[in-house]
């Protein structure tokens, strides 16, 4: 919780209903509350299930005073501004149907307000996303997961696993060396030596297997 900056605090408390309502927390912010390597605005919330709008502004209700940047059948995205003093707006956003599945087993924060997604999972999601964006803090968020002893290989095979053929290992491996484009001259000298060290010691790709088709657990 330290890592957050204060806008999230403030609106931290407000969204416990999301894992009753089957939501997983995903993403940078889910990494730096496991972490706490980085400061990450936004939380992102993903689900198997397809989105109830009637339920989340029912359950939340401080949505219903948020500003609506993206609204479709899958995706619902706020703005939320909090009280005066408590910092910039935070993004918030909901995702369903997420029909990947799982490879590991969601943990809830030690208050028990939120479900984070599993360590293998939140590394499978961001070495995939490298190859949709250009983007600094995916590099850092890879390079502290790396620090701390995630196993890159098994990352690699748990992408494969969810994403079939839309993820190409190869690909990956080679964006996660190649610093160039978009903000990438921020990342570290530090931390570009452990993403290539860790590509470097890619010998195999781990057979891994869907764990569960359902991305939460019951409360």
């Amino acid at each position: 919780m330290e890592i957050l900056p204060n806008s999230q605090r403030a609106l931290w408390p407000l969204l416990k209903p999301a894992a009753a309502l089957g939501f997983v927390l995903y993403g940078g912010t889910a990494i730096a509350l496991r972490l706490g390597h980085r400061q990450s605005i936004d939380f992102d919330f993903f689900s198997e299930t397809s989105l109830d709008l009637n339920a989340l502004y029912s359950q939340m209700p401080f949505l219903q005073g948020a500003l609506v940047v993206q609204q479709s059948p899958d995706t619902l995205t706020v703005l939320v501004q909090g009280n005066e003093g408590a910092g910039a707006p935070v993004k918030v956003s909901f995702f369903g149907p997420i029909r990947t599945g799982r490879v590991g087993v969601p943990q809830f924060t030690a208050d028990g307000v939120l479900l984070i997604a599993s360590p293998d999972d939140l590394f499978a999601t961001k070495v995939k996303v490298l190859l949709q964006r250009v983007e600094a803090k995916d590099y850092r968020d890879i390079a502290a997961m790396l620090s701390v002893g995630q196993n890159l290989e098994r990352a690699l095979g748990g992408a494969r696993c969810m994403y079939g053929y839309t993820f190409q290992p190869s690909e990956s491996l080679k964006a996660m060396t190649y610093f160039e484009g978009g903000d990438l001259q921020s990342v570290s000298q530090q931390e570009r030596a452990v993403l290539i060290e860790a590509v470097k010691s890619v010998r195999n790709i781990l057979d891994v297997e869907i764990l569960d088709h359902r991305l939460s657990i019951d409360a």
